[in-house]
């Protein structure tokens, strides 16, 4: 199982980053932008879940979910934002969890151990 997190802001996504490798046991990609990341995902595949921020340069976290869920609609896909009114934007664009921040790391591992656990259940 794969995760990949996507934040322009390099403490945001080494605490997410460093966070989910070391509470969840997988493999996390780190990346600084929406682009980046798909460009990645077209090369090499989706992976099982996305954790990224909803604003983004290039391509925004909400874009990016509508990508990543057209070519696979299986992929978690959870955005977060410090903005806490796009909560429900993003779940009606099919984001599968949204975070606000500031949020800690037991909010951040349970969520996705939540994920990786069904996921692990239903392969």
């Amino acid at each position: 199982m794969k995760i990949a997190v996507v934040d322009a802001d390099p403490i945001v996504r080494d605490f997410v980053v460093g966070t989910l490798m070391y509470s969840v046991n997988r493999e996390v990609l780190p990346f600084k932008d929406g682009l980046d990341a798909w460009i990645y995902f077209e090369d090499y595949g989706v992976p099982d879940i996305i954790v990224a921020d909803v604003n983004l340069e290039e391509l925004t976290g909400t874009e990016l979910l509508g990508k990543v869920k057209g070519l696979n609609q299986g992929t978690i896909v959870i955005l977060y934002s410090d903005l806490p009114e796009k909560e429900a934007m993003v779940r009606e664009a099919g984001a599968d969890a949204f975070l606000a921040k500031p949020f800690g790391v037991n909010e951040l591992f349970t969520l996705v151990q939540r994920f990786v656990v069904e996921g692990q259940s239903s392969n």
